[in-house]
């Protein structure tokens, strides 16, 4: 089946119309650029880019002609960001006016690498603690004279994204598309971004698609039933899976 085809199954953009919401990773990709029409140009904001190749939200679309900003806190992803991709690297992490400025601790863990006490993904293990810069989101896309509208936002920061929210205006960036890494261990993320006038739209892997109300859409009946089922009848399991293995 080809990649056109897959997509076809889980939504139609020309209509606006969502099919089934929880689309399998290998597909992400071409969804996120049939959102976007397959368009040659555009810009994105990777927060927490991490490898320059492996899951990563941007490359391909950097691939296409997008231009972006690569954010990202450990030096070793950053050495190979600045050699293999063509975005601006910004070697600093993303948190809270009241962190801004500062060098924190960040606990060395691979991809899930955090400033949180511990990874939050299951069995991920810190192996080594190292101090990163600190600065709030607003004033990385600030000094980088990024315009409001822009294409795709992909937060990535394991853990750390209601410190990272405190420090970034959704109403005053509107981003197209915010894809936001969130295991649903709770509701906090989902709240937020529907109480700055974003709506859920697919999941992909681990990643929740938001964009903004007056982007308006359908949902088929399984599409809301798959909502349903991964954001509030299998939340307790979830909160009690994540709870043993941070014991």
């Amino acid at each position: 089946m080809s990649l056109d085809s897959q997509v076809s199954r889980y939504a139609d953009f020309n209509s606006k119309r969502i099919i089934r919401a929880k689309v399998p990773p290998d597909v992400g990709q071409a969804m996120v650029r049939a959102f976007f029409s397959n368009r040659p140009d555009g810009f994105f904001v990777d927060v927490g880019a991490n490898d320059p190749f492996k899951d990563s939200q941007s490359y391909h679309l950097e691939s296409l002609g997008w231009r972006g900003l690569l954010i990202e806190p450990l030096p070793g992803y950053c050495e190979l960001l600045r050699k293999h991709r063509s975005g601006r690297v910004i070697q600093q992490a993303c948190s809270s006016p009241e962190n801004h400025g500062k060098t924190l601790p960040i606990r060395v863990a691979g991809v899930h690498s955090t400033l949180e006490r511990q990874p939050i993904a299951i069995r991920a293990v810190a192996e080594d603690v190292i101090e990163i810069q600190v600065r709030t989101l607003d004033s990385i896309l600030e000094d980088n004279q990024v315009s409001p509208g822009f294409e795709l936002l992909s937060i990535d920061v394991e853990g750390h994204e209601m410190e990272l929210f405190k420090g970034f205006s959704l109403s005053r960036w509107q981003p197209r598309l915010v894809l936001l890494e969130d295991h649903v261990i709770n509701h906090q993320k989902h709240r937020h971004m529907v109480g700055a006038g974003y709506q859920l739209l697919l999941r992909t892997g681990l990643n929740s698609w938001y964009v903004h109300c007056s982007d308006t859409y359908s949902f088929s009946l399984g599409a809301r039933l798959e909502f349903v089922r991964k954001y509030w009848l299998g939340l307790l399991t979830r909160q009690i899976r994540y709870r043993k293995s941070g014991e």
